[in-house]
């Protein structure tokens, strides 16, 4: 089930962060750290109400923000449509959980909320190491459209037109 987040959900959201980060580490993928994401911005996603998890029996399994929030980085790509967009931020899913569907699931959640509010396309990037990331990215039809450098390195960014709802 994917809903919007609730504040009794931040402590559950918060160590499933924790375990991403250090599944993430052992794979050898220094995309997230102390700094980003933390608990603050999780805390920060929840207030501004674009916050959505996956959860099964009471259990968080999976987490992501969408919004028109982007780095001004995204500026000097050439992407393929127009505004209005939306942006996926921070999806991520519980270790013991990935290579499920959930996080082809959190994505055609976003792709529905996205046309049903008239967006033109989703948007994205990924950390460039984050192999697997970036294979459910293009294996879902995203489009690749450039590169941008941030504090951790080089991300790939994404996007994928959508068809207005009717």
């Amino acid at each position: 089930m994917i809903r919007q987040v609730a504040v009794s959900d931040v402590n559950q959201i918060v160590e499933v962060l924790h375990q991403v980060k250090k599944d993430m580490f052992s794979k050898g993928i220094d995309q997230w750290d102390e700094h980003y994401p933390n608990e603050k911005t999780i805390q920060e996603d929840l207030n501004k109400k674009q916050a959505y998890i996956y959860s099964e029996n009471g259990e968080v399994l999976a987490y992501m923000v969408l919004n028109q929030e982007y780095d001004i980085e995204y500026n000097d790509l050439k992407w393929n449509t127009f505004m209005p967009f939306i942006v996926i931020h921070r999806l991520f899913v519980k270790p013991t959980a990935q290579g499920k569907g959930i996080s082809s699931q959190m994505i055609q959640y976003a792709e529905q909320y996205a046309t049903e509010n008239n967006f033109a396309s989703i948007r994205f990037d990924a950390y460039a190491l984050n192999n697997t990331a970036n294979a459910v990215y293009l294996k879902k039809g995203y489009a690749f459209v450039g590169t941008v450098q941030f504090r951790k390195g080089v991300f790939n960014c994404y996007e994928k037109g959508l068809k207005p709802s009717s």
